[in-house]
């Protein structure tokens, strides 16, 4: 049950302790969604106060990145997405289309994927491939790999199925892999 006790000032010091530790995944995840910085900051700003606004109705104990998050996202999709200023992404066809045929194999002999991807100068070719996804993949994917969100946080905040947040994880990283072969077998981080 949400906490409804406690003065404003409580409230407040809760809120400070409680959600602001977490602006800087909420700024990360708004970037990605809204893939502009002032769109991300408007987002922001509106999350931070809707959460501050509704922060009676979180219940203590449980995960306050989680419930930012679903907040964040459901003010993405009811004005921002819908923004002119929001790059159209492309269907999921479009993106198979675009990559059909790859597959990746990692190189036997490599070492820590992390090293490889930053040795090798990868990390803007993710950051290119995972802005590229259809967006339902890209949103399950950020929710479940970078913001480290269970399946059933991910289900909760972005009001799915369980069933379908993982099919979405699954097929989403097969789409990255398969648009980050081209780039790793030119780089030699894995062979033909």
């Amino acid at each position: 049950m949400a906490d409804k006790s406690g003065t404003g000032a409580d409230r407040r010091k809760r809120f400070e302790d409680e959600a602001l530790p977490h602006l800087d995944a909420l700024y990360s995840m708004a970037i990605r969604l809204a893939r502009n910085p002032d769109d991300a900051n408007d987002l922001l700003q509106e999350t931070v106060l809707r959460a501050y606004r509704f922060f009676h109705q979180f219940e203590s104990g449980t995960n306050c990145r989680a419930w930012m998050l679903t907040i964040l996202f459901n003010n993405f999709r009811n004005g921002y997405r819908k923004s002119s200023r929001e790059q159209p992404a492309a269907s999921a066809e479009e993106f198979d289309r675009k990559v059909e045929g790859e597959s990746l194999r990692v190189d036997p002999a490599g070492s820590n994927p992390e090293a490889l991807l930053s040795r090798q100068g990868m990390e803007g070719e993710v950051e290119i491939a995972l802005a590229g996804l259809p967006g339902e993949f890209r949103e399950a994917l950020l929710l479940v790999d970078v913001e480290e969100l269970s399946y059933q946080e991910v289900s909760g905040v972005l009001n799915i199925p369980i069933g379908t947040v993982k099919s979405r994880v699954s097929r989403g990283r097969a789409i990255l892999r398969d648009a980050l072969t081209s780039f790793a077998k030119e780089r030699g981080i894995i062979r033909s």
